[in-house]
């Protein structure tokens, strides 16, 4: 009886162990797919990477597969599936926000080439009008009539200097000369004196004019 009951025991325990070896296998092996998994994704999301975008979540993926092989060598199974499966997830991410930054730049160079084509048809299209407008006005200038003549009006006479003119007139009248002369009878006669006042016409009257000009 007591052999049967080791014996159970003993086979007990070998299923035990088989169990967990088997537990123990098939998680390394979990861990092994997971941090393949995560390999290849980084791999295409540095790959997609390569055009000039590569965005800062790809390095993270990068660091966070590193961290799983390391797990995965020093046998550290659990912690090589998270970090595998944190490296999967930054991978993905990478992914996304690297398409998603060539659409963006894509759309940028179509509309940056979009706007310089409309400049350049604008430019082309001002410059037919520009060369449409001076064949008109040459044809204008060709068909004008001859200018008229252009007649300078003299200029106006100055108007006379206001001149004040003062005469002046002075009369100068000399005093009138008296003249007396005595005759003498001959010898023996009787002597008469008589006297004789004889008046020497007054001189005409002397005029003398001053003429003054001043001009304001």
């Amino acid at each position: 009886m007591r052999s049967i009951r080791m014996l159970a025991c003993a086979s007990a325990l070998g299923l035990m162990l088989a169990s967990t070896s088997a537990i123990a296998e098939g998680k390394m092996d979990r861990a092994r797919a997971a941090v393949a998994e995560a390999r290849g994704k980084v791999e295409a999301a540095a790959r997609a990477g390569t055009g000039g975008v590569t965005p800062r979540t790809l390095t993270d993926a990068q660091a966070a597969l590193r961290a799983a092989e390391d797990d995965l060598k020093a046998s550290r199974k659990d912690q090589a599936i998270v970090d595998a499966q944190n490296a999967s997830r930054l991978a993905d991410l990478a992914l996304n926000e690297t398409q998603r930054a060539r659409a963006d730049k894509a759309a940028a160079d179509k509309a940056a080439a979009d706007a310089q084509a409309a400049d350049a048809a604008k430019a082309a299209a001002d410059a037919e009008a520009r060369a449409r407008a001076a064949e008109a006005d040459a044809n204008a200038a060709r068909n004008a009539p001859p200018p008229a003549p252009v007649i300078i009006a003299a200029p106006p006479a100055p108007a006379p200097t206001p001149t004040e003119t003062t005469v002046t007139t002075s009369t100068t009248t000399p005093a009138p000369v008296t003249r007396t002369v005595v005759k003498r009878a001959p010898a023996k006669r009787v002597v008469r004196k008589r006297t004789v006042v004889r008046k020497t016409p007054a001189p005409a009257a002397k005029t003398t004019t001053t003429v003054t000009t001043k001009t304001q």
